[in-house]
């Protein structure tokens, strides 16, 4: 959507007058309708370049850190990398939260290799995150400004990045707290007050996050994005790109380290991260790249132009390529199957489970009412399960700010007897490296002296042990993903800081 089609749209009258203050003077004193018009007359300072690179300077120097990570994470990260540049204002809300979200679980799965090329790189960028972030527990813009130079000289992501900064606990926030919606809100209108960012209304009175296409093209050029990564997968992925030696030598001419043991897919994420397209098509030099034949060739199978110079058609492939949508694949679940008979598995009602041909063997029952909790915690409670390293750890386990959230499930034709596994849940919560703040047992039901154990591991311990049903867990969740606060957001792991028998009273949805 262009300039004067957003003013059009726009939202409110505040939000007209927020976006109004960065260019139009006395735009206090002008009615709604002329402040649009004037508007559209100081259009030209919104897109021009200059502007922009001083509005993301100030955003980037901000001695406000929740200026500095959100308002890059609103743009480079969400809208610039969306259909036609916008979103739904209440899913990018969610959208930031579950990026955070995202890089902290990726944190706690995270480890440094420094055998591997990109090792000692992150090693010692890690090193120098950590020496920064000592001194005062802050980072001010002027250290930001010289990590971002570090990090690029060194060939580091963004997302890597944020990752090592969640690794000891600075990311988004310290002890990897996440930014409430207010913060994300404070950082919406900062952009709007700047000129970057618009909110429009449709005629169902949906309200949108969005950029127009004029500024969009000056935010590209300034960030040195060429298209959206997912348009950007759908190409490397074409069948034009099977050659690993042709991605090395893009990968090396571009001083990035590769290994002879690194795959395919480990060589395209290189490259989507370090490469441009237009580079990737067309390499350095007139003779890198793909041959002019076989560009015109693919020009012609995605029925575009095919005649012109080499730069025309790796323009016209990109192009194509940058205006592809996002396709919301759904794929089956079968997990979805097991989670409905999660209170015959956690009782194992093996008649009835085969009856329903859920098993074939009894020793499926532990395995399936497993999976069942990975699926109840990912898709009804929002939250992703880390991935599980070696063979001695719980069933389960979560990110929990800068702490773990660990649990075991338990099938049993019988009450659960907390001091039966104890010695085995100390060991997982002995083992792990960062703190386990909750250690949730799922069962069928749990004995009376269940309660006094988990009480007194507390006393002694930094960990709660809390004790659900699989029915109280299961009502849980369905109340969680049908409530109003529910959406996309994670349901707050808080509330299992409960030793002993979990209470589901004390829950407010």
């Amino acid at each position: 959507m262009n300039f004067k089609d957003v003013v059009s749209n726009l939202a409110t009258v505040n939000d007209l007058k927020r976006i109004s203050s960065a260019y139009v003077t006395d735009y206090k004193n002008i009615e709604k309708e002329e402040l649009k018009a004037v508007l559209l007359k100081t259009a030209p300072q919104y897109y021009f370049f200059d502007n922009i690179v001083n509005s993301l300077k100030q955003l980037s120097l901000s001695e406000n850190r929740n200026d500095r990570v959100i308002s890059q994470i609103i743009i480079k990260h969400m809208l610039l990398n969306t259909d036609d540049f916008k979103t739904l204002q209440k899913e990018l809300t969610d959208e930031v939260i579950n990026y955070e979200q995202m890089i902290v679980n990726k944190s706690n799965d995270f480890e440094i290799d420094e055998k591997k090329c990109e090792g000692q790189n992150l090693s010692l960028y890690k090193y120098v995150l950590e020496a920064a972030w000592e001194r005062n527990g802050d980072i001010s813009p002027d250290e930001k400004n010289l990590l971002e130079k570090i990090r690029k000289k060194l060939n580091i992501t963004e997302e890597n990045n944020h990752i090592l900064e969640a690794s000891i606990g600075k990311f988004p926030l310290n002890e990897n707290k996440l930014h409430t919606r207010e913060d994300i809100e404070n950082v919406r209108r900062k952009l709007q007050t700047l000129g970057i960012l618009f909110s429009i209304r449709d005629e169902e009175k949906n309200t949108y996050d969005i950029i127009p296409v004029e500024i969009v093209e000056v935010l590209r050029e300034y960030f040195e994005i060429e298209m959206k990564e997912h348009g950007y997968r759908e190409l490397i992925s074409s069948k034009h790109f099977r050659n690993k030696i042709y991605l090395v030598n893009i990968l090396e001419k571009s001083n990035i380290n590769v290994s002879n043991s690194m795959k395919m897919d480990e060589l395209k994420e290189l490259c989507i991260n370090h490469i441009k397209p237009s580079v990737l098509l067309g390499g350095y030099t007139p003779r890198d790249g793909l041959d002019t034949s076989l560009l015109s060739k693919w020009c012609s199978e995605l029925h575009l132009n095919v005649s012109g110079q080499k730069s025309e058609l790796i323009k016209r492939i990109i192009d194509f390529y940058d205006n592809l949508r996002r396709e919301i694949k759904e794929t089956q679940d079968e997990r979805e199957i097991w989670y409905k008979f999660y209170d015959e598995l956690a009782y194992r009602n093996l008649s009835e489970l085969r009856k329903q041909n859920i098993i074939v063997k009894d020793i499926e029952c532990e395995k399936y009412f497993e999976r069942a909790t990975d699926y109840l915690f990912e898709n009804m409670l929002m939250h992703k399960p880390l991935i599980l390293k070696g063979t001695e750890h719980p069933d389960g386990m979560l990110s929990y700010q800068d702490k773990l959230f660990m649990w075991d499930n338990k099938s049993k034709e019988k009450e659960v007897h907390l001091l039966d596994h104890i010695k085995q849940f100390d060991r997982y919560i002995k083992k792990s490296d960062k703190k386990v703040s909750v250690f949730l047992v799922i069962g069928p039901a749990f004995t009376k002296e269940s309660t006094n154990i988990a009480m007194q591991y507390m006393l002694e311990n930094e960990t709660v042990i809390c004790m659900i049903t699989a029915r109280e867990l299961k009502l849980l969740a369905q109340k969680w993903k049908k409530s109003s606060k529910s959406g996309t957001n994670p349901f707050p792991l808080g509330y299992f800081k409960q030793p002993g028998e979990f209470k589901l009273d004390l829950v407010t949805i």
